[in-house]
């Protein structure tokens, strides 16, 4: 994945680009951001939810996550599903052309990849990419930043590995 290569060596001549309306940014810079700026936000939502260890639900057709968390309280929010990884083939699925995800959860998908076409980045405009899963953690990290979302959130389960950008929460007692 080139964007995530170039967060670790640093091309000798920056990358400008144009993310917003004139506003000129060093793409290398933008997606370092976007992953620190990823870490600080999870850091919040675990210490102002607690929800590592808390029950999951997407219900798509509210376009909310629920969680319920060990104390009892009750923490929704509304949700975007980015993508999934199959951690058996390494791959990754944009939500934006996922068949079970329903449009209204596409948007973040979707602008993720207006950004990808913008500045050439292929990662967020092919439907399925290689990907790890530190990998996949960077892609929604950026699709965090690129989309102003609260946080994000890997849904724990058997099967893929279901990532999600994640709105202002409210928490229920």
């Amino acid at each position: 994945m080139r964007w995530v290569q170039r967060l670790f060596v640093k091309p000798q001549i920056p990358a400008q680009v144009d993310p917003w309306d004139g506003h000129i940014v060093d793409l290398d810079q933008y997606c370092a951001e976007a992953w620190a700026e990823l870490k600080d936000r999870q850091d919040k939502l675990a210490r102002d939810y607690g929800l590592a260890d808390a029950l999951w639900c997407v219900n798509q057709d509210t376009g909310l996550i629920e969680f319920e968390c060990k104390d009892g309280a009750m923490v929704r929010a509304p949700v975007q599903i980015i993508g999934s990884l199959n951690p058996q083939t390494n791959v990754f699925a944009w939500g934006w052309r996922h068949p079970n995800v329903q449009a209204r959860l596409r948007a973040n998908a979707e602008r993720t990849r207006w950004f990808g076409e913008k500045h050439g980045l292929h990662e967020l405009t092919d439907p399925k990419v290689s990907a790890s899963e530190a990998e996949a953690w960077r892609l929604t990290a950026l699709a965090v930043k690129v989309n102003a979302a609260v946080g994000a959130y890997r849904a724990p389960t058997d099967g893929p590995l279901v990532f999600m950008t994640i709105g202002e929460a409210t928490i229920y007692r």
